[in-house]
């Protein structure tokens, strides 16, 4: 049985094990439910490191990858995604977004930061308790997740699998602080409907797009009026009409026109409100004597999710992130969505999210992420794991 020092303690080449594997996960594309590859990758590495896994598929394809370590009484997941988003126009790229390249400490590429950087760092303090014999007093479980990017699918598959565990950290982007808490996001499409006609002879239609500029400008409002309203761990809520589109011809009054909205919502407001209030405001804004009508449908709701902040797993996630940053550190609120939502709200495990990289750069062209910052995030939980572990067993 490993001692105890021996046994919580980041590998002393944890630097470069980190940018190595970083870089071997960043050159396998693994966006638009590609998630194969990657994950077969990740089992022959397991195998190779003599640690057994399952893989769970869906439509008869790889999607997650799932390997358990350690028999203590309790048990504790750590959680990330494979799959990213597509590197989108490569102009703005200054590199090849699936070639990754490393400068001044920092590794640039699709997915270095979102999140194979956090999956890297889950990974390699993984593998080090796997590595040091059966005196690990708990159970932990590594969810390598596909499809996160789609909805949640990896995740959402384990759930319905009946996975289970007394707490859980997520691997996302926080710069090593610890997020109890995520808002939710609504997503709705506004239709517009009118009458197509010549457009030379307005008068025998109804134009859609006439009639949804009022809508718009009324939307806009409400954003503004949604955003006076704060929640302590995630701010303020939003509302963004991200889409329109509309028309048909040049020469054709256009019978239809559909936005898109993105509704932010906090884990103090429900979907019910969140939606009536956005109807409300639709048919309060079109024109009555237009002859338009509207319709409101909705695209996904995913809910908002918060964890205790009593709960053992913030408290040992906020001691070890103040021992790493070497400052007292309280957990916050994350301000975009992730998996955290399913093992909280449907598997009803106390979740906090926590990783190394800064949000500002998922989803952006020359993404990246340091390296140091990955090794600290190795120790992060290492040391968040012992600590939950050490305050269960003074507990009990």
């Amino acid at each position: 049985m490993a001692d105890t020092e021996s046994l919580w303690a980041a590998p002393s080449d944890v630097r470069e094990r980190v940018r190595q594997l970083l870089c071997d996960l960043v050159a396998i594309p693994s966006y638009g439910a590609n998630e194969g590859p990657v994950i077969r990758h990740l089992v022959e590495r397991f195998g190779r490191e003599g640690i057994p896994c399952r893989v769970t598929e869906q439509g008869g394809k790889p999607l997650n990858v799932v390997a358990e370590i350690g028999d203590g009484p309790r048990t504790i997941i750590l959680n990330s995604h494979v799959d990213t988003v597509p590197p989108g126009d490569l102009a703005p790229w200054q590199t090849d977004p699936l070639t990754p390249v490393e400068k001044d400490g920092l590794i640039y590429g699709r997915g270095s930061e979102d999140a194979k950087g956090c999956l890297t760092a889950m990974i390699v303090a993984f593998e080090a308790l796997a590595h040091r014999g059966d005196g690990l007093p708990a159970k932990v479980i590594l969810m390598a997740v596909g499809g996160e990017e789609r909805g949640g699918l990896g995740t959402k598959a384990e759930v319905a699998g009946g996975i289970r565990a007394d707490a859980a950290l997520i691997g996302e982007s926080t710069g090593l602080v610890p997020m109890m808490a995520h808002k939710g996001v609504l997503r709705l499409e506004v239709e517009v409907i009118g009458k197509a006609a010549h457009a030379s002879d307005p008068e025998a239609g109804i134009n859609a797009v006439t009639a949804m500029g009022p809508v718009v400008v009324a939307l806009d409002r409400l954003a503004g009026t949604i955003r006076l309203r704060r929640e302590a761990a995630t701010g303020h809520p939003s509302l963004v009409v991200s889409t329109i589109s509309g028309g048909v011809a040049l020469n054709v009054i256009p019978a239809r026109c559909t936005i898109t909205i993105d509704r932010r919502v906090l884990p103090t407001e429900t979907e019910a409100d969140a939606t009536q209030e956005i109807v409300k405001t639709v048919q309060g804004a079109l024109p009555a004597a237009s002859g338009a009508t509207a319709e409101v449908r909705k695209v996904r709701f995913v809910p908002p999710a918060m964890t205790d902040p009593k709960a053992p797993i913030v408290a040992a996630a906020e001691a070890a992130s103040s021992r790493i940053l070497a400052r007292p550190v309280r957990a916050m609120g994350f301000t975009a969505t992730c998996d955290m939502t399913y093992l909280v709200n449907d598997a009803k495990i106390p979740t906090v999210i926590l990783g190394p990289g800064n949000i500002d750069v998922a989803h952006q062209a020359n993404e990246y992420i340091s390296i140091d910052q990955m090794a600290q995030a190795v120790a992060l939980y290492l040391h968040t794991i012992e600590v939950w572990v050490k305050g269960d067993s003074n507990e009990r």
